[in-house]
Order: C-alpha cells, then sequence, then structure tokens
C-alpha cells in the first residue's frame, strides 16, 4: 500500500515536509523550536493539560529484556510538573501501530516510576502524540463499524469506566491525529485544529505563509520549516537523510508492486500477501545491513518489532 507522503525532490521546497522522518527531526528536534512545539501540542491536548515550557528527554526508552534493544522514539519532553509527552510521526502502516503506542507508552510511564516516588505510585501522567499521514485503521470507528464522528480527526484513549465513561486518574493517554483523513481546504477550516491539521499536512507543498493562516503560531511553523533557515549542518543532515529516506521509499514501493504481481500471477489473495512480506523482509535486511535503527526499519517496511528483530 502505497503512503500519501511520497517524498518529492527537495531542491523544489521553500519549507520541509514535517510529516517527514528527517523534516519531522530537523524542526521539533531542533530546541530553538521548543515553542512551535509547546503550539502544537496546546492545540490536541486537553484544555486543562496546557503546556507552558517543555523540557527535552532523551528519545531513548529502556530495553523490554535483557536480551532486547532499547527504543528510540521520534521526541520525548516533559513539562514542568513532571508530565511526559512522546510525539511520533507515522507515514507508513504497521502491522499491530496501536499496539505499539500502547507499550511505548506504558514503557515510558514505567521509567517514570522509577525515577518519581514509585513506592506510593506517584508517577507523572503520560501522553503520546501520534501524527499520522498514511493509511491506517480507523480510530474512531466502534466495534459495530460505525463511525461515531466523521468530521472528527483527533482521538484520545485513557483508562476509562465502560458505562458513565468516567477516569479515576490521569495515566497514560493516548492521542492519534488522523491527517490522512484530512481533506480541507483553507476555505472550510473553522477551528485552530483544522488550520493545524491543514498547515502539518501541505506546509512543504507551500511558496509561502497563506493569508489565513497569517497567526503568530502559523507564522513560527513556517519560519521553523523554512530551509533557507537552517544552520548548515542541520540542513546538510536533513538533505542527506531526504535522500535515503527517499531511495528507500521507492526501493519498498517497487518491492511491494513486484510482490503483488507475483501474488496476481499465482491468482490468489495469499500469493499477494507473500509476495509484499517477502518484499518487505527484504528491505529489512537491506535496511539492517545499512546500520538503520530497528525502529526506522518498522515504520518503513510495516513488519512487527518480532518479525524485524528476528533478521538481525
Amino acid at each position: 500500500m502505497k503512503s500519501s507522503r511520497q517524498p518529492s525532490r527537495e531542491s523544489a521546497r521553500r519549507y520541509v515536509d514535517i510529516l517527514s522522518d528527517a523534516g519531522f527531526k530537523a524542526v521539533f528536534g531542533d530546541r530553538r523550536n521548543k515553542d512551535v512545539l509547546i503550539d502544537l501540542l496546546n492545540v490536541v491536548l486537553p484544555p486543562h493539560r496546557r503546556v507552558r515550557d517543555l523540557s527535552y528527554m532523551t528519545t531513548e526508552l529502556p530495553q523490554f529484556s535483557p536480551l532486547s534493544k532499547g527504543v528510540r522514539l521520534d521526541l520525548r519532553c516533559s513539562a514542568h510538573d513532571g508530565t511526559v509527552f512522546i510525539v511520533e510521526v507515522q507515514c507508513y502502516r504497521q502491522a499491530n501501530f496501536f499496539r505499539r503506542c500502547v507499550l511505548y507508552a506504558a514503557k515510558s510511564y514505567d521509567a517514570g516510576a522509577a525515577k518519581a516516588d514509585g513506592q506510593r505510585y506517584i508517577i507523572p501522567p503520560i501522553y503520546l502524540v501520534c501524527l499520522l499521514s498514511g493509511t491506517f485503521q480507523d480510530f474512531q470507528t466502534d466495534c459495530g463499524g460505525e463511525r461515531n464522528d466523521p468530521d472528527n480527526f483527533l482521538s484520545e484513549y485513557t483508562f476509562r469506566e465502560k458505562t458513565t465513561l468516567a477516569v479515576p486518574d490521569e495515566t497514560i493517554n493516548l492521542l492519534f491525529l488522523e491527517l490522512n483523513r484530512f481533506d480541507r481546504d483553507l476555505g472550510r477550516c473553522v477551528s485552530d485544529l483544522d488550520r493545524w491539521c491543514y498547515a502539518l499536512k501541505h506546509v512543504g507543498t507551500l511558496d509561502a505563509l497563506p493569508g489565513e493562516l497569517r497567526l503568530e503560531a502559523f507564522r513560527r511553523l513556517f519560519d521553523a520549516c523554512e530551509i533557507a533557515r537552517f544552520e548548515p549542518q542541520v540542513k546538510l543532515t536533513y538533505e542527506k537523510e531526504m535522500i535515503t529516506e527517499r531511495d528507500y521509499y521507492n526501493i519498498i514501493e517497487t518491492a511491494k508492486d513486484d510482490g503483488r504481481e507475483q501474488g496476481r500471477a499465482e491468482g490468489l489473495q495469499a500469493g499477494i500477501e507473500q509476495g509484499s512480506l517477502e518484499a518487505a523482509t527484504r528491505i529489512a535486511k537491506a535496511m539492517l545491513a545499512d546500520g538503520e535503527p530497528v525502529e526506522k526499519v518498522i515504520r518503513f517496511t510495516g513488519l512487527s518489532r518480532e518479525q524485524v528483530c528476528s533478521l538481525e
């Protein structure tokens, strides 16, 4: 399945594609753009969790077992009260993606217990925010297949009482911003969240800040995304990573097409699925041989962590 975020030639861009791995890291990974990150969080988080300042944290999570490697997140930071925010960008479909998010949030929550007063279970809450630009499961469809609100692009999950919806405490919270489903033009954007969805999804293809977005928060965002403003080393790293990302994307999509053709030739859906799996496995092996981290291999190929780790 092809991603909707196919990388294009960077020489034609004024602004980065912030939903690419390289673009996200160049903008939000730069601590000078902390205000932009705060602006984004405040538009997706619940009103009571408004962020005033942030401290960047290591993106490494402890290993899950003595035999496993640690996990590298896209971004992790904390507020003054210890609340931890994890921000992930996901462009490619991945098996069991929701479960992976639950696992990472739970692992980070456990790490918070080790640092805080774990004996009395005074543990800072975790908010994991996922920016989704590829094709994923529908995060707002109930078990009967009915979508609760087709115009809502932000989903939030936490521990609730099933009948009353009461939340006994603030613990682990997962938020999914489904940019893949957002198809409004600027004229139909009526809320700050709408405008942020539009900006995140289209900044990489625009030539200037649109008049409808001439607010301070979006000025900061577009300034942070402007490639000409990057420090030389940041720009060099971004361009190199975009070349690598584009190459992997093209190799993966070609391999998947080959797998689909193989499956169609066999006349079986199972053949299509097997061909795609074999293609993803070949690419995963190549990426691991190039020294790419496991998390990046998972994002690009859609394989599970167990499948990727078994190839090392």
